[in-house]
């Protein structure tokens, strides 16, 4: 029998070996103690979770076992040689699924319960045949949009799963369950509310439906593939509100329902379409929220527990976490129409929050992080009576009369009736009110600071409408004694509380921790230990948690580890907030943002963090620290973990705010508490820190490295009225009505700019070889990146006036409001005249690079025999060949292909001929061609010549390079003809055929500096693996140079921070049109280049990387890519040139070059 082991630690250290070990029939557990320890085992069985012990038959009982009432049995442990042992031997037909217990110590008359929570070990279950309910549910609806569906644990490992949807005038219905044996639906209808349950229609019957009682309806469910599946099927005309049901297990007489309650699949007006999968949850969380008429935090709390089994995976408990948190910031009310005593209160938390823990335990790091969101809007509960009690004992000690029209009374009988986290805020204000000697306005001003204001403390059921007294005699024992109630109040409602989570988590502590504990607590107001020291002795509390957890099973200890981890994360960000980053100097900025990213990485980590973790570790340790080249260094490595922040707020804002919007729109929440839900998690979060971090850190870097605000990608200057966008992309194709300057916070790198802009501003890093940078320097258009915020969201500022834009001579932006914005337009580009062109007659549908020839391919081919011809034989050029014009026309026109020539003919010829869904139709069409056999006989026998065989994978070539023919109609490069004057009848494309160079680094080489026009130096652009990173303009800046091509010593930019690399092999098919590389128009990136396999892409570790480290390399390879630059310049007569290469196994390749873009 395959069998597992785990580990249990009792109270006093005891430690139980349990040892399970599963067979077909029988299950057998078996306890192992030290020693022999006078220990009794009490026990019982359940069916799931949360139901009754029960004990099964006598047979199966360990030895020396006696019964303890009806649900439970004592059990002696064994002696055999230094252990105790008890084995049970169970079987499976008697479907169990836990072993309860509790331990018993008759000499000391002790028992543990684990701390009120007993212990339990899981049993093995057999694995379930066939698809889940879940799964035959995602099969069933393949193809179809439900308005509902549900997935609910039933206890155990059963499940049920159903959905609605609705088709033509008929609401259909379908449920699967797991259950076992003979299944049948109790169910009926409602018409006027959710509660409501009347017998159905006879008109609703599915077959063999039968009459119960005049009540209710019950059908049987059918047994398909291993599971229970039924379904209903409703015409409009029927329909009513919803069916409310019940399920029934026929042979064991058992009745199953949702937590005590029917389950509902909603029809009618409440089918309408909500969270997806989420939908029942949801539906019934606003269900309770907004029409029952009693509810307070403890309802809500019982109500979350009871759905957290519904709350599978990431997305379920983030949608726990968005409620709870609408609880938490008060825009759910806590108590309605109902008393709840503190210790209810209380009982409800701890109930919820253990079940959390449980859920922590068995989730995936994504549901953990959920898990722990969830539990910081939650106290943990614990020892409510004493809230109750104390606050007597406090009035009796000190003589205060219980007697209403006083603060105290009035106070004392809210916490009687209904306590909540608002009495943490109440006790605050009270200790400052007497600290202060009676000053009433810092009473209410703590509490207006906590988010209770006058008309909240009026509005309680019990109203708390009169200020409090001062008596200055027993101010001292007041503020004593209400600073332990505080303590107390804060361990029931404030879960993150650093001394109750210390407190509460003490007894696991060893040496190590509690020396870290003991000195985060009693040094916790000690301004004179830096915030270095603190966040570091924070860090390395939070490691020895993490490692505790990383193998927990127990709730309980995870429920006190998770919150003490929750309070170290607090108050390690509540550190650096009260430190004012502003007045660190540089290297405890530096230090803080290490400790900062490690302590973000405890609880949510990612490859992209890690490896800049790594990287940083290393930059941080090297010296000296803010020398040019180090600051230069650590900037592309902030970059780089700015974009990761950035990441980790967009994957915030994906999880969270459609949820929050939905929850708020249903409860009625305010606007705000809508609108700024995920920015204010955010904000509460240790990334939010670090961003602030970097931000003050940046400074030091942009001065250390000599580095300005702004990175000119493609110089010119102007005016225009100011649009600000969130995306180039959405202006593309647009048309202003006079000159316009973008602000735009993102941008692709592969937009085709609107003629009317004079000028693009972004804080988003663009590659200066990028398709967009291209085309704006060879538009003329001002293209600058701006890395100061302040700054660019100040130009954002000036949306809808105009500005003018020039650039200085330092290379910085100047900008200037023009009110009269009567200035000159935008750099109209001039209009392209084609030379009539007909492509020569045909005479090979492809052709090696020998024959490549001006008409017959486009400018790409061309150099590349031009360079092969004067470039030294050290110099590398992949194997080419290509496609000449004609060979695409050719095809269309060839009889296998006539449907397609037709189809092709129209789309061109009608009305809606340039747009988005035309252009889409014109592309699908292309992609569509059917190779002529003697055309693809042609052309792999060329590849075959020129040693670019591809018989294995001539499909996917041919599916290339109808690829290539079709981009002749992308979106971008239809609009820039269009701006052009370029006629698309006079296009032509051919298809250049080439060895992927398997580029350990990938370069362009603009031969003249395009920031300083400068042509006796050149710049240049390094990235890891193939160059698709730079021209697509890939997160992250490339390593950058200039150098002179006289004295070629260069002078380094930036280091490399991209975040991916892209790594491939194989063949590229490039487009080669006759509309590319033209005097006054680069055209560059508007047609498609594809490998025949796609690239794998890889994350960047620079931590190792030599041409980061090794100086010496660095040096010679950047005075190879330098001599790349210049030779290939003077093999095009002198031109300046734009140059892609790419380097590997020590040699250097040219794998295409054009006239640079913008170079007069």
């Amino acid at each position: 029998m395959p069998g597992t082991t785990e580990t249990i630690i009792a109270e006093k250290g005891l430690t139980l070996l349990v040892e399970k070990q599963a067979g077909d029939k029988l299950i057998e557990v078996t306890f192992r103690i030290n020693g022999s320890a006078d220990c009794l085992l009490h026990w019982g069985l359940s069916r799931r979770a949360s139901s009754a012990w029960e004990i099964p038959p006598q047979s199966s009982w360990p030895e020396g076992s006696e019964a303890v009432g009806k649900s439970a049995v004592h059990s002696p442990f064994i002696a055999g040689g230094v252990e105790g042992r008890i084995t049970f031997r169970l079987d499976r037909a008697w479907k169990f699924s836990a072993l309860n217990f509790v331990l018993f110590f008759p000499r000391e008359n002790r028992w543990d319960n684990n701390r009120g929570r007993n212990y339990i070990v899981q049993l093995p279950q057999p694995e379930k045949k066939g698809p889940s309910p879940a799964k035959a549910l995602e099969n069933e609806l393949r193809g179809i949009e439900p308005s509902f569906q549900e997935v609910s644990n039933l206890g155990g490992e059963c499940r049920l799963a159903f959905a609605v949807w609705k088709e033509g005038g008929r609401h259909n219905a379908v449920i699967f369950s797991d259950l076992d044996g003979p299944l049948v639906l109790h169910w009926g209808v409602a018409k006027a509310n959710r509660s409501e349950w009347l017998a159905p229609p006879q008109s609703l019957f599915p077959p063999q439906t039968s009459i119960f009682e005049n009540t209710a309806a019950q059908t049987p469910f059918v047994s398909v593939d291993g599971l229970n599946r039924l379904a209903l099927k409703i015409e409009e005309a029927d329909a009513p509100l919803g069916v409310p049901f019940v399920l029934k297990q026929e042979e064991a007489g058992k009745w199953w329902k949702k937590n005590g309650r029917h389950f509902f699949i909603p029809i009618g007006a409440l089918s309408q379409k909500g969270m997806g999968p989420l939908s029942g949850m949801s539906d019934e969380i606003i269900h309770a929220e907004t029409e029952r008429n009693s509810w307070t935090l403890m309802h809500r709390f019982n109500l979350c527990h009871d759905l957290l089994d519904e709350a599978l995976g990431e997305d379920g408990l983030a949608f726990l976490f968005v409620w709870m948190r609408f609880s938490a910031i008060r825009q759910l009310t806590w108590q309605r129409n109902f008393n709840t005593k503190p210790k209810e209160l209380s009982h409800a938390q701890e109930r919820l929050t253990l079940k959390l823990a449980g859920a922590y335990v068995n989730a995936d790091e994504d549901g953990r992080e959920m898990v722990r969101l969830v539990l910081e809007t939650l106290g943990r509960g614990g020892e409510g009576q004493k809230i109750r009690d104390e606050i007597l004992n406090i009035m009796h000690r000190h003589r205060i009369k219980e007697v209403s029209g006083h603060f105290m009374e009035e106070w004392h009988q809210k916490l009687h009736n209904n306590t909540t986290p608002d009495d943490v805020v109440i006790c605050e204000a009270y200790l400052e009110f007497l600290r202060s000697n009676g000053d009433l306005s810092r009473f209410y001003k703590t509490l207006e600071a906590g988010g209770v204001t006058r008309e909240r403390l009026r509005s309680f059921d019990r109203p708390i409408a009169t200020g409090p007294d001062f008596v200055h005699y027993i101010k001292d024992g007041l503020i004593h004694d209400f600073e332990n109630y505080l303590r107390l109040l804060r361990s029931v409602h404030s879960g993150t509380d650093l001394e109750t989570s210390i407190k509460m988590a003490g007894y696991m502590f060893d040496g190590e921790m509690r020396g870290l504990a003991d000195f985060l607590f009693w040094r916790r107001n000690d301004h004179g230990i830096s915030v270095v020291e603190v966040v570091g002795k924070t860090l390395s509390a939070r490691k020895w948690v993490r490692h505790r957890l990383k193998d927990e099973k127990d709730s309980g200890r995870t429920r006190d580890l998770l919150y003490l981890d929750l309070g170290l994360e607090e108050f390690s960000r509540m550190a650096v907030e009260r430190a004012a980053p502003s007045r660190l100097d540089k290297d405890a900025l530096a230090e803080l943002v290490g400790l900062a990213l490690e302590s973000i990485r405890l609880s949510h980590d990612t490859q992209e963090l890690s490896l800049v973790s790594m990287h940083w570790e290393r930059l941080r340790k090297t010296t000296p620290r803010f020398s040019p080249d180090w600051a230069l260094h650590a900037k592309s490595i902030m970059d780089r973990l700015g974009r990761g922040l950035g990441s980790f707020i967009d994957r915030y804002y994906r999880i969270f705010q459609s949820k929050a919007e939905y929850l708020g729109r249903a409860f009625k929440a305010e606007p705000w508490s809508v609108n700024l839900f995920t920015e204010e998690v955010a904000r509460g979060r240790l990334p939010f820190v670090l961003s602030m971090l970097l931000r003050r850190l940046d400074p030091f870097l942009r001065k250390a490295a000599s580095l300005g605000d702004w990175q000119i990608i493609s110089p010119g200057g102007g005016i225009g009225r100011v649009e600000a966008v969130e995306h180039l992309k959405s202006v593309q194709g647009a048309s202003f009505n006079g000159p316009v300057v973008i602000m735009a916070d993102k941008v692709g790198g592969d937009e085709e700019i609107p003629r009317e802009v004079t000028a693009v501003i972004t804080p988003d890093s663009t590659d200066i070889v990028s398709h967009v940078a291209v085309r704006a320097r060879n538009a003329r258009q001002l293209f600058a990146t701006c890395y100061d915020p302040e700054k660019f969201q100040n130009l954002k500022s000036f949306h809808g006036r105009f500005l003018r834009l020039e650039v200085n001579a330092a290379g910085d932006v100047i900008a200037k409001e023009d009110a009269e914005g009567g200035a000159p337009s935008a750099p109209v580009p001039k209009k392209i005249t084609l030379a009539p062109f007909t492509p020569p007659e045909l005479l090979s549908y492809a052709v090696p690079m020998e024959n490549f020839r001006e008409g017959l391919v486009g400018g790409k081919s061309n150099t590349l025999r031009i360079l092969r011809e004067r470039l030294p034989e050290s110099v590398g050029l992949p194997l080419s060949m290509a496609l000449p014009f004609g060979v695409l026309e050719k095809v269309l026109a060839h009889p296998v292909n006539k449907d397609i020539a037709e189809k092709y003919e129209g789309l061109l010829l009608c009305d809606g001929v340039g747009s988005q869904e035309n252009l889409a139709d014109i592309r699908k069409t292309i992609s569509s061609l059917r190779p002529p056999d003697e055309v693809g006989a042609a052309i792999l026998k060329q590849m075959k010549e020129t040693g670019l065989d591809c018989h294995k994978d001539w499909d996917k070539a041919w599916e290339r390079i109808t690829h290539v023919w079709a981009s002749k109609w992308n979106d971008r490069a239809y609009l820039s003809r269009k701006a052009m004057g370029i006629p698309n009848e006079g296009l032509f494309m051919a298809v250049l055929i080439q060895q992927v160079v398997e580029a350990e680094y990938a370069f362009v080489v603009h031969s003249a500096n395009p920031f300083s026009g400068d042509k006796k130096e050149l710049y240049a652009e390094v990235v890891l693996g193939l160059g698709e990173t730079l021209v697509g303009n890939y997160p992250g800046r490339a390593l950058s140079f200039v150098a002179s091509k006289t004295a070629p010593k260069p002078r380094l930019l930036a280091f490399p921070g991209k975040s991916l690399g892209l790594y491939g092999k194989g063949l590229i098919f490039r487009s080669d049109s006759n509309g590319e590389d033209l005097a006054g128009y680069a055209g560059a990136g508007l047609y498609d280049s594809v490998l025949l396999e796609p690239p794998c892409e890889r994350a960047m570790d620079y931590s190792e990387e030599r041409l980061v480290w090794d100086e010496g390399f660095r040096n010679e390879f950047l005075a190879g890519v330098t001599k790349i630059g210049t030779l290939v310049e003077k093999a095009m007569g002198g031109v300046p040139q734009d140059i892609e290469g790419a380097y590997a196994k020590g040699k250097f390749h040219v794998v295409q070059t054009r006239p640079q873009a913008g170079a007069a």
